[in-house]
């Protein structure tokens, strides 16, 4: 009987991020990098590269055919509730910087992903009485090189 993997919460997930790039661009230099992990996070959006679509259109035949084209590694979308620790000021100061950053998504069961970007926003809403200030960033993530292969992110399962 086959086993079906299981689903799990959102819950336990964690964002850390680290200055300059890792030794190499593989797991073993993402793992070695210094992270530091960014308090108070409420959500994390999608992340994952996305492929443009070629099209082309024939006379002789009805169907399109279609073919991926490049790929965009993504963006991801963060918010938070503001409280000044570490991390958060380390995605704030990478908003006014433009190099690159290596980040590190964790989720409950342990599987990491590593990726690189750039903190393309950082904003603070104040919003009513009955609610904490937020903050929400945006991590525009960009493919990187171990020299052969070319990535959006390296993910580290579970072993």
């Amino acid at each position: 009987m086959a086993t079906t993997p299981k689903t799990q919460s959102s819950a336990g997930t964690t964002l850390e991020i680290a200055t300059g790039a890792p030794a190499t661009f593989d797991a073993t230099g993402f793992a070695a990098q210094t992270y530091t992990k960014v308090g108070k996070l409420k959500n994390l959006g999608p992340f994952g590269k996305t492929f443009s679509l070629i099209t082309s259109e024939y006379l002789d035949q009805r169907g399109k055919e279609k073919r991926k084209g490049t790929y965009d590694a993504g963006s991801l979308p963060v918010t938070l509730d503001l409280n000044g620790s570490a991390g958060q000021n380390a995605m704030e100061d990478a908003n006014d910087s433009d190099d690159d950053f290596s980040f590190r998504v964790t989720f409950q069961d342990g599987t990491a992903y590593y990726v690189r970007g750039i903190v393309t926003e950082f904003m603070k809403n104040v919003g009513g009485p009955n609610q904490m200030i937020e903050g929400t960033c945006k991590l525009e993530l960009q493919s990187f090189t171990d020299g052969t292969d070319e990535f959006a992110s390296i993910k580290v399962p579970v072993v």
